[in-house]
């Protein structure tokens, strides 16, 4: 089958990159359409089209898609346009799905699905949507003409993917049906699965890492507040924070402001390599979020044997079997998360490890590859 999958970048995230390569090596012919973001490693049966930047480079990109797609579409894209600007940005999209002859195409996005209503004339039966957290669980709040576009076009979605139940019981409420949905969740590398875990040592200070980019939805001034109690009840902490872009301003006056200066050690990005590395190396990764999906990090810490504090964002509660695999407080909840990294800074070197192999256990039989390629290739077969 030729799957086509629109991410809007290239590469893309951990999880949409991974199911393209080992879909790809299941001998999917996959096609990946986006800007390109960065370097890219694909598997040989994947094929990348990069829309480019600059308006004459797209001038001439949307020249070279019609003379390898015909003209014959032109006309349907034209009468669907809103004005010539419309009809630019839709040549954009819609040419270089024609160009990959798909036998489904895949949405990565939810809200890609805004104002699509071509996509759905011209490719009948053919279009799959993810949901994750964000798209479903604020943008329809926050942007009512998107909610408007997923309750008239999900009528029409030939499946859905979600990374969660939890997800697919918020995305009920604007047409998803259960029965065209598939909850399929991430799976953690084979080299990690494979790696044994050994008891960490218990010392003097509790070592806590978050990981992920600077953006409101991941709660990290809830992180901050909690970290503040700790340093109240004099218990001795480090805490590691690995965030892509510029520490935002907030940030820094709330660390000084608490006084914890001296306690954090904020990292502007690092590569997956070394981040793995360093959650390996932490006691505890905390995930203070306010909005999630199934958070991928997460489930690399079980896998290396780190013990995690989560909220109860998005569908972290299916990670997370709370006081066995880790310990899930409630979203915001910040004298929740100073509890429980109290509890974890009590626990005893047995007690920790008798977790991280629930932990680890847990991904092992639920989040592997061999069941994640499985059930992909249901999804696009059915």
């Amino acid at each position: 089958m030729r799957i086509t999958i629109l991410s809007g970048s290239v590469p893309t995230t951990t999880f949409i990159d991974g199911l393209i390569n080992a879909m790809a090596d299941e001998g999917f012919e996959m096609t990946v359409i986006g800007k390109r973001t960065g370097t890219y490693h694909y598997h040989k049966n994947v094929q990348a089209i990069i829309v480019p930047d600059g308006f004459i480079r797209r001038i001439i990109f949307i020249k070279l898609m019609i003379l390898t797609t015909g003209f014959k579409h032109l006309g349907k894209i034209f009468r669907a346009s809103k004005g010539w600007k419309g009809f630019y940005n839709d040549l954009l999209f819609y040419l270089p799905i024609i160009r990959s002859k798909p036998d489904r195409i895949h949405l990565q996005w939810t809200a890609f699905i805004h104002n699509r209503d071509l996509l759905f004339d011209m490719f009948p039966g053919k279009v799959l949507v993810s949901m994750r957290g964000a798209h479903i669980n604020y943008t329809p709040i926050t942007t009512p003409e998107i909610k408007e576009s997923y309750l008239r076009l999900f009528p029409y979605v030939h499946r859905f993917h979600a990374v969660g139940e939890t997800i697919v019981k918020e995305a009920e409420q604007y047409g998803v049906d259960r029965q065209r949905t598939d909850v399929i969740y991430s799976y953690v590398a084979d080299e990690l699965l494979a790696k044994e875990i050994i008891p960490k040592e218990t010392r003097k200070e509790l070592h806590i890492i978050s990981v992920g980019r600077f953006f409101w939805k991941k709660g990290y001034e809830y992180a901050l507040d909690a970290l503040h109690i700790l340093k109240q009840k004099g218990i001795p902490f480090r805490y590691t924070l690995i965030a892509e872009g510029n520490t935002p301003p907030d940030i820094i006056y709330q660390l000084h402001q608490l006084g914890l200066t001296d306690y954090v050690d904020i990292q502007n990005g690092a590569t997956h390599d070394e981040v793995l590395k360093q959650i390996e190396g932490q006691d505890v990764l905390l995930l203070p979020s306010v909005e999630e999906g199934v958070a991928n990090v997460v489930l690399e810490a079980m896998a290396l044997g780190t013990l995690v504090v989560t909220t109860n964002s998005g569908g972290m509660e299916e990670a997370i079997d709370n006081n066995i695999s880790g310990f899930v407080v409630h979203v915001r909840d910040t004298q929740g998360i100073a509890d429980a990294l109290v509890r974890v800074n009590a626990l005893s070197k047995e007690e920790r490890y008798t977790i991280a192999l629930a932990a680890k256990n847990t991904v092992l039989q639920r989040h592997n590859k061999k069941e994640f390629v499985a059930r992909f290739a249901q999804f696009y077969k059915r």
